[in-house]
């Protein structure tokens, strides 16, 4: 409904009775609907799919191949999740919410009502981008418009209103014609910049984590089980392999693909590159 209000507020009461389906017009109403469009297709993806499950009976490594491994705090045994009754590969948990274990869990969104992990975090981070782009678009708009209405009463000329644009003469007492209009984009604008501000927060925050391979948990609380490393003599986050590396292993190998929607789930999710 939130989509559906703001998109229509923008195209309907901003550009369509502003600029028409004049050149401006019609590229703001296509760059509003590709942004809208893809945010809403990530959303529902994070949504109905798997956020990325264990495979049945997956075992840890048992050579010591890998360099690294995630072992219990105590004792040093591989970590096992004795809710789901199996073992947990390395940067898993155990969502308490979802009531499964989680590959490279991120966290539990409440919003999605779905885990964000292995699986659908590209999905998660691309949403991110278009739901930004689109809510400071929808504030620009809005604003941009109103100080034009603002201009237009003060000169006293002539306003296009509504969505089919209807000429208002803009002299004194003429907001009894455009008050519901102005109404709708004054809540819509109320919706959207505080979205606007939290999602640009939350954006930063994961390209932050993004960057430095890091998962919410593991930024949190760190990693929270020993690790257990053939070459290094202190802790050092060994899933760190360079902000370009970390951005092919989050996004992939394509450079020209990290900004499309994706069609199916990251593979995957079971053991990871590390300095080490």
């Amino acid at each position: 409904l939130t989509y559906a209000f703001l998109y229509g507020v923008d195209v309907f009461c901003v550009i369509v009775p502003w600029l028409s389906y004049s050149v401006p017009g019609v590229t703001n109403i296509g760059i509003l609907t590709f942004t809208t469009g893809v945010s809403l297709y990530c959303y529902i993806f994070c949504v109905v799919l798997d956020p990325g499950s264990v495979p049945a009976g997956w075992q840890p490594d048992q050579e010591g191949n890998l360099g690294v491994q995630e072992v219990k705090k105590k004792g040093g045994a591989p970590r096992f999740c004795q809710k789901c009754q199996q073992f947990k590969p390395p940067r898993s948990h155990h969502c308490r919410v979802c009531q499964r274990c989680v590959l490279r869990m991120d966290h539990h969104c409440p919003y999605t009502n779905n885990c964000i992990g292995h699986a659908n975090y590209r999905t998660f981070l691309v949403f991110l981008i278009y739901i930004c782009a689109a809510l400071v678009h929808t504030c620009g708009l809005i604003a941009a418009h109103t100080v034009h209405t603002l201009q237009t009463s003060q000169q006293q000329r002539v306003i296009r209103t509504g969505p089919h644009g209807k000429p208002v003469h803009m002299e004194e007492g003429s907001i009894k014609h455009i008050w519901l209009w102005a109404l709708l984009q004054t809540i819509a604008f109320a919706i959207a910049l505080p979205l606007s501000v939290g999602l640009l927060f939350l954006l930063g925050w994961h390209i932050n984590l993004t960057l430095t391979n890091k998962t919410t948990i593991e930024y949190q609380e760190g990693v929270t089980a020993l690790i257990m490393a053939k070459t290094a003599d202190e802790y050092t986050h060994p899933y760190d392999l360079g902000a370009y590396q970390n951005l092919h292993e989050i996004l992939g190998d394509n450079v020209a693909t990290w900004m499309l929607p994706p069609c199916m789930l990251t593979p995957g999710g079971t053991r990871y590159p590390t300095v080490w």
